[in-house]
This record gives structure tokens, sequence and C-alpha cells, in this order.
């Protein structure tokens, strides 16, 4: 039977190559609340250990997910746990995944508790956008997807015109619409979306951008 002694806990994610010193420890050390943030079809890395110099069992060592659900679960066939029951690899991060892990080891008594939280597979920094007639404008959305995975993705103004024609230009990857001249009916609502698969589960997701009319055009 082998015995660790680990002092350090790191959470990290493929993305954005960041690392942080996190754990929530017994009572008599500090507590720091870990929040991993992944895109869809992400690797997660949580590696949770002891702020003590005492020898544990990994035997004692149980990980659960948010519903007390006992890991590895059937219903999470994408988690992976090293042998020395500190390593949890989180493989092909989807729905199914967000919310919150807990790390127990029985014999001291510690719980660490990780966070994980998915960002929007679609999302625009920026909801409303404001032009007069007769300027060029661009909306542009994020995809918080991983490179590997096939999408399909469409732009329309709600409630169901299309985006078609010499007056609209869509980037190579398909993230920004531009308006070369806009017109009085092009305020409005557009709605960038955004199908995909991950572990043959299918998802569609949207993003909408409000573009209204400057309003100092409205006040003249």
């Amino acid at each position: 039977k082998q015995w660790y002694q680990r002092r350090e806990a790191v959470v990290s994610t493929q993305s954005t190559g960041k690392e942080g010193a996190y754990c929530v420890y017994n009572r008599k050390t500090s507590c720091y609340p870990p929040v991993v943030h992944a895109k869809y079809g992400e690797l997660a890395v949580v590696n949770c250990t002891l702020n003590s110099e005492k020898d544990f069992d990994p035997e004692e060592v149980e990980w659960t997910f948010l519903d007390s659900t006992t890991l590895p679960d059937k219903n999470l066939n994408n988690i992976d746990i090293s042998d020395d029951r500190l390593l949890l690899n989180i493989n092909d991060i989807a729905d199914k995944n967000a919310g919150v892990y807990a790390f127990y080891i029985a014999s001291t008594k510690t719980t660490a508790l990780v966070e994980v939280i998915l960002f929007s597979a679609v999302e625009s920094s920026q909801k409303y956008h404001y032009a007069s007639l007769g300027a060029e404008i661009s909306l542009s959305v994020t995809f918080n997807v991983v490179d590997s995975i096939e999408r399909e993705i469409s732009w329309k103004k709600l409630p169901h015109k299309s985006v078609t024609g010499d007056n609209y230009i869509l980037s190579e990857d398909l993230s920004t619409l531009t308006i070369r001249s806009v017109g009085q009916s092009d305020f409005g609502t557009y709605r960038c979306t955004l199908s995909f698969e991950v572990e043959g589960v299918s998802y569609t997701k949207h993003a909408d951008i409000v573009l209204k009319e400057d309003e100092e055009e409205l006040e003249e």
C-alpha cells in the first residue's frame, strides 16, 4: 500500500494555461474556494491536497459531485481520477460537468471544494450597439468551444429576417456580422446561433445583439 504526502493544490485548464494555488482545508488553515472556467470540449485538471505534513491513505479519499454522486459515475464517464485519488481530470467538458465538486479525506476530515463553470458557448461582450443611418457597424461574438469541435453557425435578424445580400458581410469564422450601410429596417435584435456536439450530445446555443439608432441622432 502506498502512502502520500502533498501540500499543494493546482487548478488549471488547457485554454488559459493559468494555474493557481487553491484548496479548502480544515478549520486550522486558510480557505481559498477554487473556480475553474472552461470552454466546451476542454480538459480541466484539478489537484487538491492536504495543507499538512501528515500522511494519508488514498483509499480514504473521496470525490463527489454537487448532488453527492460519488465519482467516477456512469453518468459522468468523462471524468478520470488518478491512482492516488488526488488528481481529477475532466475530459471534454460539457453542461453535465458544470457545478461543485467535493474532495474529502475521512481521517483528517479535510474537505476541498472545486467549482467548474462553463463559459457561454457563444457570447457578445457588448449587447447593445448604436449606429447612425448610413453608417457601417460590426456585431461580434466569441465562441467558447474548442477548435477541434465541428460546429454550425448562423445569423439572423429576429424574428426571421435573413442577413444576406450586398449590405451584409460575414467574417471568415462567422464571428462578426458587418452591416455596410445601416438603414431604418436594420435596427433591431440580431441572433448568432451555434450548434455543436460534445461526446455525442448535441447543443444549440445563441447570443443576441441589439442594434439601436444613435441616441444623439434621435434627439435632433
